[in-house]
Protein backbone atom coordinates (compact mmCIF):
# COMPACT_ATOMS: atom_id res chain seq x y z
CA UNK A 1 0.00 0.00 0.00
CA UNK A 2 0.79 3.56 -0.71
CA UNK A 3 1.95 5.12 3.10
CA UNK A 4 3.80 8.51 1.06
CA UNK A 5 2.96 10.72 -1.68
CA UNK A 6 3.77 9.23 -4.87
CA UNK A 7 6.98 9.85 -6.64
CA UNK A 8 6.62 10.45 -10.61
CA UNK A 9 8.60 11.21 -13.04
CA UNK A 10 8.06 12.52 -16.61
CA UNK A 11 10.62 11.91 -19.19
CA UNK A 12 11.11 13.12 -22.38
CA UNK A 13 14.20 13.94 -24.95
CA UNK A 14 14.14 17.29 -24.69
CA UNK A 15 12.16 18.72 -21.47
CA UNK A 16 10.77 21.08 -22.90
CA UNK A 17 7.34 20.76 -23.49
CA UNK A 18 5.61 17.14 -22.49
CA UNK A 19 7.22 16.01 -19.55
CA UNK A 20 7.00 19.86 -18.31
CA UNK A 21 3.21 19.73 -19.41
CA UNK A 22 2.47 16.56 -17.69
CA UNK A 23 4.60 17.47 -14.36
CA UNK A 24 2.69 20.96 -14.15
CA UNK A 25 -0.52 19.14 -14.19
CA UNK A 26 0.06 16.44 -12.26
CA UNK A 27 1.40 18.33 -9.47
CA UNK A 28 -1.06 20.64 -9.73
CA UNK A 29 -4.62 18.42 -10.04
CA UNK A 30 -3.02 15.95 -7.84
CA UNK A 31 -2.12 17.89 -4.54
CA UNK A 32 -0.43 15.89 -1.90
CA UNK A 33 -1.02 12.40 -3.13
CA UNK A 34 1.83 12.75 -5.42
CA UNK A 35 5.27 14.17 -5.91
CA UNK A 36 6.09 15.37 -9.31
CA UNK A 37 9.32 15.84 -11.70
CA UNK A 38 10.23 15.97 -14.97
CA UNK A 39 13.49 15.29 -17.16
CA UNK A 40 15.01 14.83 -20.70
CA UNK A 41 17.15 12.46 -21.66
CA UNK A 42 19.09 15.16 -23.81
CA UNK A 43 17.63 18.02 -22.40
CA UNK A 44 17.70 21.84 -24.33
CA UNK A 45 17.99 23.54 -21.42
CA UNK A 46 14.51 25.75 -21.49
CA UNK A 47 10.92 25.97 -21.54
CA UNK A 48 9.00 26.27 -24.61
CA UNK A 49 7.53 29.39 -24.31
CA UNK A 50 4.86 28.17 -25.91
CA UNK A 51 4.29 25.69 -23.60
CA UNK A 52 5.25 28.38 -20.21
CA UNK A 53 2.58 30.66 -22.03
CA UNK A 54 -0.37 28.38 -22.34
CA UNK A 55 -0.04 26.96 -18.70
CA UNK A 56 0.33 30.51 -17.02
CA UNK A 57 -2.88 31.42 -18.68
CA UNK A 58 -4.08 27.63 -17.84
CA UNK A 59 -2.76 29.24 -14.07
CA UNK A 60 -0.57 26.50 -13.60
CA UNK A 61 2.40 27.50 -11.35
CA UNK A 62 5.45 27.67 -14.01
CA UNK A 63 8.39 29.23 -11.41
CA UNK A 64 9.77 25.67 -10.56
CA UNK A 65 9.64 24.09 -14.60
CA UNK A 66 12.92 24.44 -15.90
CA UNK A 67 14.49 21.84 -18.39
CA UNK A 68 16.60 18.91 -16.52
CA UNK A 69 18.46 16.10 -17.38
CA UNK A 70 17.71 12.75 -16.43
CA UNK A 71 21.57 12.12 -14.54
CA UNK A 72 19.98 14.15 -11.87
CA UNK A 73 17.43 11.85 -10.65
CA UNK A 74 19.94 8.67 -11.33
CA UNK A 75 22.57 9.98 -8.73
CA UNK A 76 23.46 9.52 -4.96
CA UNK A 77 20.76 11.63 -3.27
CA UNK A 78 18.45 12.01 -5.74
CA UNK A 79 14.74 11.98 -5.08
CA UNK A 80 13.30 8.24 -5.00
CA UNK A 81 10.96 7.92 -8.06
CA UNK A 82 8.23 5.30 -7.55
CA UNK A 83 6.89 5.57 -11.43
CA UNK A 84 8.70 7.11 -14.63
CA UNK A 85 5.98 7.55 -17.34
CA UNK A 86 7.84 8.31 -20.78
CA UNK A 87 6.16 10.65 -22.78
CA UNK A 88 7.70 10.44 -26.27
CA UNK A 89 7.14 9.67 -30.32
CA UNK A 90 7.47 6.76 -31.63
CA UNK A 91 10.25 7.90 -33.33
CA UNK A 92 12.37 9.07 -31.18
CA UNK A 93 12.78 5.37 -30.14
CA UNK A 94 13.78 5.99 -26.55
CA UNK A 95 13.39 3.81 -24.23
CA UNK A 96 11.76 3.57 -21.15
CA UNK A 97 14.41 4.48 -18.28
CA UNK A 98 14.96 6.09 -15.31
CA UNK A 99 16.07 5.45 -11.72
CA UNK A 100 16.80 1.59 -10.94
CA UNK A 101 13.56 0.42 -9.00
CA UNK A 102 10.86 2.40 -10.54
CA UNK A 103 8.35 0.96 -12.34
CA UNK A 104 7.37 2.24 -16.16
CA UNK A 105 4.58 3.64 -17.92
CA UNK A 106 4.53 5.11 -21.78
CA UNK A 107 2.81 7.46 -23.07
CA UNK A 108 3.12 8.37 -27.03
CA UNK A 109 3.32 12.36 -27.68
CA UNK A 110 4.12 14.32 -30.66
CA UNK A 111 7.68 16.09 -30.15
CA UNK A 112 7.42 19.95 -31.20
CA UNK A 113 11.26 19.91 -31.62
CA UNK A 114 11.28 19.43 -35.31
CA UNK A 115 8.18 22.00 -36.00
CA UNK A 116 9.21 25.02 -37.37
CA UNK A 117 5.74 26.49 -37.95
CA UNK A 118 5.01 28.31 -34.70
CA UNK A 119 1.21 27.62 -35.77
CA UNK A 120 1.73 24.06 -35.93
CA UNK A 121 4.19 24.03 -32.72
CA UNK A 122 1.41 26.24 -30.61
CA UNK A 123 -1.99 22.94 -32.25
CA UNK A 124 0.17 19.99 -31.04
CA UNK A 125 1.33 21.48 -28.02
CA UNK A 126 -2.57 22.86 -27.08
CA UNK A 127 -3.72 19.34 -28.59
CA UNK A 128 -1.06 17.39 -26.27
CA UNK A 129 -1.96 19.72 -23.07
CA UNK A 130 -5.60 18.26 -23.66
CA UNK A 131 -4.66 14.94 -23.85
CA UNK A 132 -2.74 14.83 -20.93
CA UNK A 133 -5.04 16.67 -19.04
CA UNK A 134 -7.77 13.98 -19.44
CA UNK A 135 -5.48 11.39 -18.76
CA UNK A 136 -4.33 12.36 -15.96
CA UNK A 137 -7.52 13.58 -14.50
CA UNK A 138 -8.83 9.73 -15.58
CA UNK A 139 -6.15 8.39 -13.39
CA UNK A 140 -6.76 10.85 -10.44
CA UNK A 141 -10.70 9.91 -10.33
CA UNK A 142 -10.55 6.92 -8.29
CA UNK A 143 -9.40 6.94 -4.81
CA UNK A 144 -5.80 5.27 -4.29
CA UNK A 145 -6.62 4.41 -0.65
CA UNK A 146 -5.60 0.84 -0.38
CA UNK A 147 -3.90 1.20 -3.60
CA UNK A 148 0.10 0.15 -4.47
CA UNK A 149 2.55 1.56 -6.66
CA UNK A 150 1.81 -1.20 -8.99
CA UNK A 151 -1.82 -0.54 -8.86
CA UNK A 152 -1.28 3.06 -9.91
CA UNK A 153 1.04 2.12 -12.99
CA UNK A 154 -1.92 0.24 -13.94
CA UNK A 155 -3.95 2.97 -13.59
CA UNK A 156 -1.83 5.46 -15.79
CA UNK A 157 -0.96 2.21 -18.19
CA UNK A 158 -5.07 2.20 -18.99
CA UNK A 159 -4.99 6.13 -19.31
CA UNK A 160 -2.77 6.69 -22.07
CA UNK A 161 -3.09 9.82 -23.77
CA UNK A 162 -4.32 9.89 -27.34
CA UNK A 163 -1.52 9.61 -30.13
CA UNK A 164 -0.97 12.29 -32.86
CA UNK A 165 -2.97 10.74 -35.49
CA UNK A 166 -5.78 10.55 -33.28
CA UNK A 167 -5.37 13.93 -32.41
CA UNK A 168 -4.43 15.13 -36.17
CA UNK A 169 -8.26 16.30 -36.90
CA UNK A 170 -9.35 19.24 -38.66
CA UNK A 171 -10.88 20.76 -35.17
CA UNK A 172 -7.23 20.26 -33.50
CA UNK A 173 -5.04 20.73 -36.54
CA UNK A 174 -5.84 22.67 -39.24
CA UNK A 175 -4.99 20.68 -42.32
CA UNK A 176 -2.98 23.18 -43.88
CA UNK A 177 -0.65 22.33 -41.16
CA UNK A 178 -1.08 18.68 -41.37
CA UNK A 179 2.35 18.63 -43.85
CA UNK A 180 4.25 20.32 -41.13
CA UNK A 181 3.80 17.61 -38.95
CA UNK A 182 4.43 14.56 -41.31
CA UNK A 183 8.06 15.79 -42.50
CA UNK A 184 10.27 13.73 -42.82
CA UNK A 185 12.30 14.42 -40.17
CA UNK A 186 9.82 14.11 -38.01
CA UNK A 187 7.64 10.68 -38.31
CA UNK A 188 5.11 9.67 -36.46
CA UNK A 189 3.79 6.70 -37.39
Amino acid sequence: MLSQPLHVLFLSTANTARSLMSEALLRDLAGGRVRCFSAGTNPVGTISPEVEKLLCDKGYETAGLFSKPLQLFMEEGAPHTDLVITVCAPDERMPVLGPFGALRVHWELPSIIDISSLEAQRSVIKASYKALEDSIRQVLQPSWEGLTVRDIQKLFERVTPLNLPSLMNKSIVPESLLFELQAPTTVYA
